[in-house]
C-alpha cells in the first residue's frame, strides 16, 4: 500500500479537507534508544550528551552513559556472544552516531512523503524504524540477561511508558483540541475513538478494519492515523521479552547465555511473518500494511543483527563500510521509486528493511569510511534527536492546517508546517522527553514509570472521549424550507408510477437519447435550493444520520466478498422481475428501486457490490485492494448466471463512471448489455450522477450558516468527462435503454447539496436513501415507459 496525493493520506498520504489520504501512511514509531558499540563517543556525539533517544535502550537510561553501566575495559568476547568491544578500536563505544543519523533520514523521508513535496516513497522511513528499533531493544533485552541473569519484565515495560508515552500524550491531547475546533462536527466522534485507541496502542487495528471498507476507505484522514505503528511496535514488545523470557527457561541454565535459541525463535518469525505480509499483500493491502502479524519481521530482522552484532564488530573495514553504503543506498532508492501504486508492503518491503539493518550491521565495526561519515554530521545528530517527537507533531499539523485555514496546503504552507511541527517537536524533546526520562526516581522504581505510563494513557483516552461528547453537532436552523416530500406529493401520488403521469417526459439535453423525466415544482424547488444560506430545520436525514443513509439493501456485497446474496424486494409476490445490478452507484438507486418496486408490483432482485463495475474491465485494480479485483470478476460471473437463471423482465443498471473505460473502449459495456439481453430482459442504463468531490455532510457540518459553500458545480463534477460519454455509448450500442438522473439534481450549472429538506449526498459520490426514495416518483414514469 502506498501514498496518496495531497496533503498526507494513507501510505504516503497527503490530506486535504475534501481529500481522503490512501490507504497508507508511514510512521517512524517509536523513536529508539541508543546503542553501545565498540568506538569512543564522537565530539558531536560525548558521553551523556549525545542525541538523546525517543525509547531508552540501557538498563537505566537515564545513567550517564546510557549504556546500562560504566564503561569497561577492552576484553575478550565474552562467552554469551555480547561482546560490545569494537575489533580495531577495542574500546566500547557509548553512542552510535550512525543511528542518531538513520533516524534522522527516515523520519526526513516521512515527512516529505506526507506533506506530497517529495519522495512519493517516503513512507519506507517507517521500516527504518522498525529495524532500528528491533536491534535496540533487542540489544537491551539480552545484555541485561547476561548481565544480570534475567529480564525485569516490570523494568523493560517501565522504561517503554516513561519514554514513549509522555509525549504521545501531550500530541494526542493537543491534537483532540485542535480537532474539536477545526475539524468536522460530523467527525469529531471518530476522531476521539481514534485518539483513544492511540493512547492504547490498537488504532492499527481500526485503520486496517477502514481500510477495507469501500465506502469508508476514502473519508478524509484522521489526524490519528500516524499512531499506527507506534501500535504495532507495542503490539511486538508486548509479546517479545516474554518470549525470550521462557525460550530462557526451556534451554535452562547451562544455555540460557547463548544466543543460538533466541536466533532460531528470530529466524522463525522472519519467515512466518515475511511469508504473510508477501500473501496478505495483494488479498487486502490495509491488513497487511497495518497488521502487527505482517511487520513483525522487520522488527525481527533488527534483532538477529544484533544477536550478531559482536561477530558483525569484528568484520574487515572496508567490508563494513561497503555494507554501510549499500544500504543507505537501498533505502534511499526505495523511497525514490516506490510511491501510491506500489503494492506494499510485500515482498518490496525488503529493500528497505535490508537496506536498514546493512547499515546498522556494517556500523557495529565503526568503519571510518562508512556511511556514518554523513550520518554523524551536526544536522543529522540534531534531527534524529527530535525524531520521535517530530513524527509525532508533523502528521496532526499537516491535516489540521487546511482545516483550519478552509483550503488545501500550497508548497510555502507546505513548508511552513512542517517547520511548525519542528518546533513544536523541539519543545516537546526539551519540556517533556528529556525531563520526563532523567528523573532518577523513575528509573529507579519501576512501579512508578508502570503507574506514569497509565495515568498518561488514562488522561489522553478521558481527554479524546470527553471532546468528542462534548461537541455540538448543526441541527438545522429554526427556518424551515419546502419539504421535497411536499414537492413530490404535489404531483404524484400514491398508486402505481405511470408513464402519463403528472411529470412530463423528454430527452435529456446532453444529447444521448435518454429518457428524463421532469417536473415543474421538483425544478423551482433545486433552484431555490442554490439559495439556501443557513441549514434548513428538519433536515432529512439529519447530520448524524446521512453517512450512513445507504444501508436499506441488506444483501449488498462488501468488497473482500466474491459471493452474491440473493434477497427479494419490492413486492415479493410481484408477477414481474426486475434485477438492479452494478457497483455502488448501482446500489444507490436500491431505495427508488425499490419504492418503484412496491407501487408496480414487481419483484426486485438487487445485485451490487461495492467498487465493481458491471462491465469486464480486464486487469480492473480497485484502489482501495491497490491489486486486481479479482472478487469482482468471481461475483459479476456468478451474478451473470444467476440473471440468466431468473429470466427477468427488466435488468436496471447502475455503475460509476471510471477512468479504465477509457483504456477498454465502449466494447466493455456493450458485451454486458448484450449478455444481459440475451437473457430475453429489457436493460436499462441510469446514467452516472454527478460527482461531489468532497464529503457534503461534512461540509456542511463545517458551514452551517453558509450552505452555499457546499453546492457542486456541473463543470467538476465529472459529468463531462469522457469515460461517462464511453459507457453511455457503449451501453447504447448494445441495446440498452438510457435514464439520466442529471435533471433530478442540479440545474444547468449547479448542483444544491440540500434540495428542500434533504440532504442530497451521504459522502463525496453517492446520494442518500432519503434522496433516492424521493425519486422513485421520477424513476419509476421513465421505467415504465421504457420498459412497458
Amino acid at each position: 500500500m502506498a501514498a496518496g496525493g495531497g496533503t498526507p493520506t494513507a501510505p504516503g498520504p497527503r490530506a486535504s479537507d475534501q481529500r481522503s489520504p490512501g490507504t497508507t501512511f508511514a510512521y517512524p514509531g517509536l523513536l529508539y534508544p541508543r546503542v553501545t558499540d565498540a568506538r569512543p563517543p564522537t565530539a558531536a556525539a560525548p558521553v551523556g550528551t549525545g542525541p538523546a533517544p525517543a525509547v531508552p535502550v540501557a538498563d537505566t537510561p537515564d545513567s550517564p552513559d546510557q549504556a546500562g553501566g560504566p564503561a569497561r575495559p577492552a576484553g575478550p568476547a565474552r562467552p554469551d556472544g555480547l561482546d560490545t568491544t569494537d575489533g580495531s578500536a577495542g574500546r566500547l563505544r557509548k553512542f552510535r552516531p550512525d543511528i542518531e543519523g538513520l533516524r534522522a533520514v527516515a523520519v526526513i523521508l516521512v515527512v516529505l512523503g506526507h506533506s506530497g513535496l517529495a519522495l512519493p516513497g517516503g513512507f519506507v522511513g517507517v521500516d527504518v524504524f522498525f529495524v532500528i528499533s528491533g536491534f535496540l531493544i533487542t540489544r537491551q533485552l539480552i545484555t541485561e540477561r547476561s548481565a544480570r541473569g534475567r529480564i525485569s519484565l516490570a523494568g523493560f515495560y517501565a522504561r517503554r511508558a516513561r519514554r514513549i508515552v509522555p509525549a504521545a500524550t501531550v500530541v494526542i491531547v493537543a491534537t483532540m483540541l485542535g480537532a474539536w475546533r477545526w475539524v468536522s462536527p460530523l467527525r469529531i466522534h471518530s476522531t476521539g475513538v481514534d485518539a483513544a485507541l492511540s493512547a492504547v496502542s490498537a488504532i492499527n487495528i481500526r485503520l486496517a478494519q477502514a481500510g477495507t471498507d469501500y465506502l469508508r476507505a476514502e473519508g478524509p484522514p484522521s489526524p490519528f492515523q500516524h499512531f499506527w505503528s507506534l501500535a504495532v511496535e507495542e503490539q511486538f514488545y508486548a509479546v517479545w521479552p516474554l518470549l525470550l523470557v521462557v525460550t530462557a527457561a526451556l534451554v535452562g541454565p547451562a544455555r540460557r547465555r547463548r544466543t543460538g535459541p533466541v536466533a532460531v525463535l528470530l529466524l522463525v518469525v522472519v519467515v512466518a511473518s515475511l511469508t504473510l505480509s508477501a500473501v496478505l499483500t495483494p488479498r487486502s493491502a490495509p491488513w497487511a500494511y497495518f497488521g502487527s502479524h505482517t511487520r513483525a519481521w522487520e522488527l525481527a530482522l533488527g534483532a538477529l543483527v544484533a544477536l550478531g552484532a559482536p561477530r558483525l564488530g569484528r568484520l574487515r573495514p572496508a567490508l563494513s563500510a561497503q555494507l554501510t553504503w549499500l544500504g543507505l543506498a537501498g533505502i534511499l532508492v526505495a523511497a525514490c521509486v516506490f510511491g501510491e501504486d506500489t503494492l506494499y508492503p510485500g515482498l518490496v518491503a525488503v529493500l528497505p528493511v535490508a537496506g536498514s539493518a546493512l547499515v546498522i550491521a556494517g556500523g557495529c565495526a565503526a568503519p571510518r569510511r562508512g556511511a556514518e561519515l554523513l550520518l554523524r554530521r551536526r544536522p543529522c545528530q540534531l534531527v534524529g534527536r527530535v525524531s520521535y517527537s517530530w513524527y509525532l507533531w508533523h502528521w496532526p499539523v499537516l491535516v489540521l492546517w487546511p482545516l483550519a485555514s478552509g483550503e488545501p496546503l500550497r508548497t510555502g504552507e507546505k513548508l511552513a508546517a512542517i517547520a511548525l511541527s519542528l518546533v513544536l517537536a523541539v519543545l516537546t524533546y526539551h519540556l517533556v522527553e528529556n525531563p520526563i526520562r532523567r528523573r532518577p526516581v523513575l528509573a529507579r522504581r519501576p512501579a512508578l514509570g508502570l503507574g506514569l505510563g497509565l495515568v498518561s494513557s488514562g488522561a489522553a483516552v478521558l481527554v479524546a472521549l470527553l471532546v468528542a461528547q462534548a461537541a455540538a453537532l448543526p441541527t438545522g436552523g429554526p427556518t424551515a424550507t419546502t419539504s421535497l416530500a411536499a414537492a413530490v406529493g404535489a404531483t404524484v401520488g400514491p398508486g402505481p408510477l405511470s408513464p402519463d403521469g403528472p411529470a412530463a417526459s423528454g430527452a435529456d439535453p446532453a444529447g444521448t437519447g435518454a429518457v428524463t423525466v421532469r417536473s415543474a415544482a421538483l425544478t423551482g424547488l433545486i433552484e431555490r435550493s442554490l439559495d439556501l444560506g443557513d441549514l434548513p430545520g428538519g433536515l432529512r436525514p439529519s447530520l448524524e444520520q446521512a453517512p450512513n443513509d445507504y444501508k436499506s439493501n441488506r444483501c449488498y456485497t462488501s468488497i473482500t466478498s466474491g459471493t452474491p446474496t440473493d434477497c427479494v424486494y419490492g413486492d415479493p409476490q410481484g408477477r414481474r422481475t426486475v434485477v438492479l445490478f452494478g457497483d455502488s452507484h448501482a446500489n444507490q438507486w436500491f431505495n427508488a428501486m425499490n419504492e418503484v418496486s412496491r407501487r408496480n408490483g414487481w419483484r426486485l432482485v438487487p445485485y451490487t457490490k461495492g467498487g465493481c463495475p458491471p462491465a469486464d474491465y480486464p486487469n480492473f485494480v480497485l484502489e482501495t485492494l491497490k491489486r486486481v479485483y479479482t472478487e469482482c470478476n468471481t461475483w459479476r460471473a456468478d451474478v451473470l448466471g444467476r440473471i440468466r437463471a431468473l429470466s427477468p423482465d427488466l435488468v436496471v443498471i447502475g455503475s460509476e463512471a471510471r477512468t479504465e473505460a477509457i483504456r477498454v473502449g465502449p466494447g466493455g459495456m456493450t458485451k454486458v448489455v448484450r449478455d444481459l439481453r440475451s437473457t430475453g430482459a429489457k436493460v436499462v442504463l441510469i446514467e452516472d450522477t454527478p460527482y461531489p468531490g468532497f464529503d457534503v455532510p461534512d461540509c456542511l457540518a463545517r458551514n452551517p450558516t453558509n450552505v452555499r459553500r457546499c453546492i457542486v458545480r456541473v463543470a467538476g463534477a465529472k459529468l463531462t468527462e469522457p469515460q461517462r460519454a464511453i459507457e453511455i455509448r457503449g451501453a447504447a450500442a448494445g441495446g440498452a435503454m438510457l435514464v439520466d438522473p442529471v435533471p433530478w439534481l442540479c440545474t444547468k450549472d449547479e448542483c444544491p447539496p440540500i434540495i428542500g429538506d434533504t440532504i442530497v449526498y451521504y459522502d463525496k459520490s453517492h446520494i442518500t436513501g432519503t434522496y433516492s426514495t424521493a425519486l422513485a416518483s421520477y424513476l419509476g414514469p421513465a421505467l415504465v415507459r421504457l420498459a412497458g
